[in-house]
C-alpha cells in the first residue's frame, strides 16, 4: 500500500499526529465545514449522502394507473452523519492541495498498514469500522446497491472532489454503519440545506508515538 498524506495548517496539529493523537470528525461536520476567513459553509453538502439525478430526470412507473414518465427530482441515500467519524488523507502530496487546505505542513504515513493495525487496536470496544479509498461518482450513475450500505456512502463522492485521491478511517460506536442504516428521499434541491450543529462532534484516538511509520514535510 502506497504512502498516505496527511494535511495540517498548523504545525502542532503535524506533531499532535506524530505523537499518535488522530483527530477525527463526523460526516456532518464535514458537510457543513465553514471556512473561518470568509465565514461561509464550504463543506459538500452531499456529504454523508450518495446521490442518483439522471440528466433527463428519474423514471418513475405508477403501478395505478400503469403509466411512466419522468422526474425532475433526485433520489438521495444518507447515513446517520452525525454518528460516523472519519480521519482523512490523501494518496498524494500536491501543490494544488497544499493550497486548498491552507497547509504548511504534512504528516507522510510511510507504513499505511502499521498505521491501520494500531488505528484499529486504539478503536473503542465494539466500534464498528472502515478503511479504503474514496470512491468518485458522477451524479447521473446509476448507484446500484450501494444506497442501502452506510460504508460505501460513508466513501463516495461526486467526481468533481477526485483530484483530492481521498482515503478515510471511519467508525462508528452505535450501528450507523449497519447494513441498510441509511435514509432515502426525492429531493429537488434549490439551494443547500442548512447546518446542523448537532451532527458536528469529534474524538480523538491516542495510537501512540507514530514517529517509527510517519514523515513530517513543512511546505
Amino acid at each position: 500500500m502506497k504512502p498516505l498524506y496527511k494535511y495540517v495548517s498548523k504545525i502542532d496539529y503535524a506533531h499532535s499526529l506524530l505523537a499518535g493523537k488522530v483527530f477525527h470528525q463526523t460526516l456532518g461536520y464535514f458537510r457543513d465545514y465553514e471556512d473561518s476567513n470568509t465565514e461561509q459553509v464550504i463543506g459538500d453538502e452531499y456529504e454523508s449522502t450518495h446521490l442518483y439525478r439522471p440528466l433527463n430526470g428519474l423514471e418513475v412507473n405508477n403501478h395505478t394507473t400503469g403509466t411512466s414518465g419522468l422526474l425532475g427530482m433526485g433520489f438521495e441515500s444518507s447515513t446517520r452523519a452525525g454518528e460516523i467519524y472519519v480521519f482523512c488523507v490523501s494518496l498524494y502530496m500536491t501543490d494544488e492541495l497544499k493550497e486548498e487546505f491552507g497547509a504548511n505542513a504534512c504528516v507522510e504515513i510511510c507504513k499505511p498498514r502499521i498505521f491501520a493495525q494500531r488505528w484499529q487496536h486504539a478503536l473503542p470496544q465494539n466500534a464498528k469500522y472502515f478503511s479504503r479509498r474514496v470512491q468518485y461518482y458522477e451524479r447521473d450513475d446509476v448507484p446500484g446497491n450501494i444506497w442501502p450500505q452506510p460504508k460505501r456512502i460513508a466513501t463516495s463522492k461526486l467526481s468533481k472532489f477526485a483530484y483530492q485521491k481521498e482515503y478515510r478511517f471511519g467508525f462508528t460506536t452505535t450501528g450507523a454503519l449497519d447494513f441498510g442504516e441509511c435514509s432515502q428521499q426525492l429531493v429537488d434541491r434549490k439551494s443547500r440545506p442548512l447546518p446542523r450543529p448537532d451532527e458536528h462532534h469529534n474524538i480523538s484516538l491516542n495510537l501512540g508515538d507514530l514517529s517509527d511509520i510517519c514523515k513530517l514535510h513543512m511546505l
